[in-house]
């Protein structure tokens, strides 16, 4: 039988420093990411024939907080691999308004680490009642959301001590990219090789995190702003950091694509707001590029994720190299399990700097239940 990779061990929480357990389980993630496919290859295969059996017109991803990031990334998987219209639910449909939805052929792929979040529940329960077939993605085995599915997908995380999502969320976006590859017809063998260099350029990643982060919390000490920005798979990263920005921090983080960040959010950039720009991934660089150029412009002081150039003439404050990755066989879907990475490692080292606990944030708790 295969064996679950070693976790970094941790004391109980009232025994460690803060961010103790943040720390290790940024570090941990890609051992997370190399047990899924021994563990679940089995769940994982009876996603995908589910998905190929009913032939969808319709993917329909529900999902909360960080696990809404992980669905609006399955929504460019579903696009990008099965060629299918997904669309994001909307739960205050069911739980605020009560109205049950009329839906054409469809699937509904629901993510949770926790799997008891009410509301989602509920939309489950609405869309099952209205003949929709549900799988369900949690780090619970024994929760509501994974005794609801018709599959459930276990996503072989291991305890996650801090109230801050790292290792949950990642795990949510690969067990995302093995199931809709699988029904888009991938074999197990090269997804077993894309697992393995995207575990090899995430260890690299983390090291370089690790050396880098300090002096860049440093930096960013007193801000109380930052913007991140990305495009396409990068979306989901630039929403998902700034919100582990803002969480741990305390700060007006915001993440957007930049496509969206264009009509407005370029508004808030003033001489020395913090613009992190995810350029790792080629899908809308130029457009990533361009965008990075005008907050420049503004005065922004720029962070660049990736080894990717801008415009010869945008200043660049500072740069947080991937390593690996342009020459690991990661697939640009799988990008975002990386240059997410970082932003955790920042997240985490700049509340030490402000003074704060990132392992238990002020008014968050670990599952939230809304309804």
């Amino acid at each position: 039988m295969t064996e679950l990779s070693p976790a970094i061990a941790v004391p109980p929480a009232e025994s460690v420093a803060p961010g103790a357990h943040l720390r290790a389980e940024i570090a941990e993630q890609p051992a997370r990411w190399r047990d899924l496919i021994p563990f679940q290859r089995e769940v994982l295969d009876a996603a995908a024939e589910l998905i190929r059996s009913i032939e969808p017109e319709l993917i329909v991803f529900a999902a909360r907080g960080s696990s809404d990031h992980a669905a609006q990334y399955g929504q460019y998987l579903a696009h990008n691999l099965l060629r299918t219209p997904a669309m994001l639910a909307t739960p205050a449909t069911a739980s605020a308004f009560g109205v049950t939805l009329k839906y054409p052929r469809s699937v509904m792929l629901a993510v949770s680490q926790s799997g008891e979040s009410p509301d989602l529940l509920e939309t489950v329960r609405s869309a099952q009642g209205a003949g929709v077939a549900v799988i369900a993605f949690t780090n619970d085995a024994s929760s509501t959301l994974a005794r609801l599915g018709e599959v459930h997908v276990p996503l072989s995380a291991g305890p996650e001590l801090s109230v801050a999502a790292t290792k949950t969320y990642t795990a949510e976006l690969l067990a995302l990219h093995l199931v809709l590859s699988r029904a888009a017809g991938s074999d197990w063998s090269s997804l077993e090789a894309a697992v393995e260099a995207v575990a090899a350029a995430g260890e690299g990643t983390i090291r370089a995190a690790a050396d880098a982060s300090p002096a860049l919390a440093a930096d960013l000490r007193d801000q109380q702003r930052i913007l991140v920005v990305g495009r396409g798979y990068s979306m989901a990263t630039a929403k998902e950091g700034a919100l582990k920005l803002m969480e741990t921090n305390a700060i007006a983080a915001s993440g957007w694509s930049v496509a969206d960040a264009t009509h407005g959010p370029l508004g808030q950039v003033v001489a020395g707001t913090p613009v992190i720009v995810l350029a790792a991934s080629p899908g809308g660089h130029a457009s990533v590029a361009t965008f990075a150029g005008a907050a420049a412009d503004l005065g922004a002081e720029l962070m660049v994720v990736g080894a990717q150039e801008l415009d010869a003439s945008t200043p660049v404050r500072w740069r947080i190299a991937l390593p690996g990755l342009d020459t690991s066989g990661v697939p640009d879907e799988l990008i975002p399990l990386i240059e997410i990475l970082p932003l955790q490692q920042l997240a985490l080292e700049l509340a030490l700097e402000r003074g704060l606990n990132p392992d238990q944030p002020a008014g968050l708790n670990k599952v939230t239940r809304t309804h």
